[in-house]
């Protein structure tokens, strides 16, 4: 049995619609607490839980952080990779002077031992070749070997020049077929 205990004077109790209103105000308050404390139970949990959370995602954001730093390291070297690759396809298919340089062999052991090479160039377009001879007969022994070779398409006479002490001095250029 509950103890209804009243401190107020008589003059100052309650009665009437207010007191009913404040009758059925005391329990909803308690409820209303209850809620309140719940309520903010529940939102301490929730913060600790995001925390922890977060902490976790940090950890493997830094991790992801780190691997993004290593795989675009790997990604650099294989575009350099790549690149150096694209090089050396690219010089591999620059044609190369070899053949010209093979093809000029026989005309070079053409000039006799009075005459003298005295300029060589060959590239993978033509060769360009400069000799000495001390003699006509020498001169026309050669020119005549180069006209019947079937070996380029086209030679040209670039300088001829003669003098007394030196002797013939041609330039000539040859073009493969």
């Amino acid at each position: 049995m509950a103890v209804k205990l009243n401190l107020l004077p008589e003059n100052y109790t309650l009665s009437g619609p207010m007191g009913q209103i404040v009758k059925v105000v005391r329990p909803l308050n308690v409820i209303l607490l209850a809620f309140f404390l719940i309520t903010g139970f529940g939102m301490g949990i929730y913060f600790i839980f995001s925390s922890i959370s977060l902490k976790g995602l940090k950890a493997e954001n830094e991790t992801l952080k780190s691997q993004i730093q290593e795989r675009s390291k790997a990604q650099q070297q294989i575009v350099l990779l790549k690149d150096r690759l694209n090089q050396i396809k690219l010089a591999q298919a620059v044609p190369g002077a070899s053949k010209n340089l093979a093809n000029i062999k026989p005309v070079l052991s053409l000039i006799t031992g009075n005459s003298l090479l005295s300029e060589l160039e060959v590239d993978s377009q033509k060769t360009n070749a400069s000799v000495i001879f001390k003699s006509n007969a020498d001169l026309t022994n050669f020119l005549k070997t180069i006209s019947s070779t079937k070996t380029y398409k086209t030679v040209s006479l670039g300088t001829f020049n003669f003098s007394p002490a030196a002797g013939y001095q041609v330039s000539l250029s040859f073009s493969e077929k």
